[in-house]
């Protein structure tokens, strides 16, 4: 598959989410890791890059604007403008992208025509693409002043405004998207990531109840076919699990969290959601399990192992709950040291 562009910072894969109800350990020794997602169950694919229109043959001017001596300087033709911008989107999708050069012909087609929303557009993907999302924000957002009807800037504007943590405004974006594309299982989807980190989880469950029903209605994720449906349909039963986990309906969350883990068993955030859930439960020995799990697909994963320890601490196995801390040590002290803390009250 090409073009994935869940999270590219790995440390944010460990990032704690801040939607999911914290799980109390009835010992009173300490509580849960959340949700180690961070964007994880965001989907995004790359924007394509600015549509060129027709080059007329022959066409003469310059994009450069500098004087020549003795004469006035050319004033661009009606060409020029699509020659920089098939310049830029060479740059950017070269197999080796060259993001500095895209940027000044981007910068350049905006100069020559300002009101033309692709230079800007095209801006916009150059940000995104270097997860320089502020700036990918206020590009994509000149882009549809000018052009209000953009469709290839209102995705990854709600993703740039989703991953600088403005939910609302993402909310709002991928609704005016959906107007578009209102079969578009990928916007429900992020629609629910982004309703969870708003603790609005009742939206979250239906949004998510919308892009499985997509998915399985459609058999595909997008016409564009960036993705695997079944990719997809992972993420938005794990978004799903989320928001009943924010709802306190425990046990459903554990079934679903299921269904994710089972569509992708490599995921291995959706294992530990569901860890998390079946805690919640008081399901303790499946927790066990699911911790095991996460542990065996991210071995120094140190947010498991510390949820693990607790957890066999939740049923008094302090001898398994000493093997975890005595695995943190190393990775991560002051985790280590609270679950001792845990373990010896």
């Amino acid at each position: 598959m090409r073009n994935r562009f869940y999270l590219m910072l790995p440390a944010l894969l460990l990032g704690v989410s801040p939607f999911i109800i914290q799980a109390q350990d009835p010992t009173g020794g300490g509580s849960l890791v959340r949700d180690i997602t961070g964007g994880a169950a965001l989907i995004f694919r790359s924007p394509q890059n600015p549509t060129v229109h027709e080059i007329q043959a022959g066409g003469q001017g310059t994009a450069s604007g500098g004087k020549v001596k003795g004469k006035k300087p050319k004033q661009p033709t009606r060409d020029e403008p699509e020659k920089i911008l098939a310049r830029a989107n060479a740059a950017r999708s070269a197999p080796k992208p060259r993001y500095e050069e895209a940027e000044q012909q981007y910068r350049l087609a905006a100069q020559i025509a300002p009101t033309d929303a692709r230079a800007y557009a095209g801006l916009g993907n150059v940000y995104v693409d270097q997860q320089r999302f502020t700036e990918a924000a206020e590009a994509y957002q000149k882009a549809l002043k000018l052009k209000p009807d953009y469709k290839g800037a209102l995705l990854p504007l709600a993703f740039s405004l989703a991953r600088l943590n403005k939910f609302p405004e993402a909310i709002t974006t991928y609704q005016d998207a959906l107007k578009q594309e209102p079969q578009n299982p990928e916007i429900y989807n992020n629609l629910s990531f982004a309703y969870n980190h708003q603790e609005r989880y009742q939206e979250a469950v239906d949004a998510s109840k919308e892009a499985i029903r997509l998915l399985g209605a459609t058999g595909e994720a997008y016409t564009q076919g960036f993705q695997e449906r079944n990719e997809i349909l992972s993420y938005a039963y794990k978004n799903l699990g989320n928001a009943y986990n924010g709802l306190k309906r425990y046990d459903e969350a554990a079934e679903i969290l299921k269904k994710s883990a089972e569509i992708e068993p490599t995921n291995a955030s959706a294992h530990f959601n569901l860890g998390l859930s079946l805690y919640n439960a008081g399901r303790y020995s499946e927790a066990i399990e699911a911790y095991k799990q996460v542990i065996k697909l991210r071995p120094t994963l140190a947010q498991a192992h510390y949820n693990l320890g607790l957890t066999y601490a939740a049923v008094n196995d302090k001898k398994g709950a000493m093997e975890e801390y005595e695995a943190l040590k190393s990775m991560n002290p002051g985790l280590a040291q609270q679950l001792y803390g845990a373990i010896k009250k």
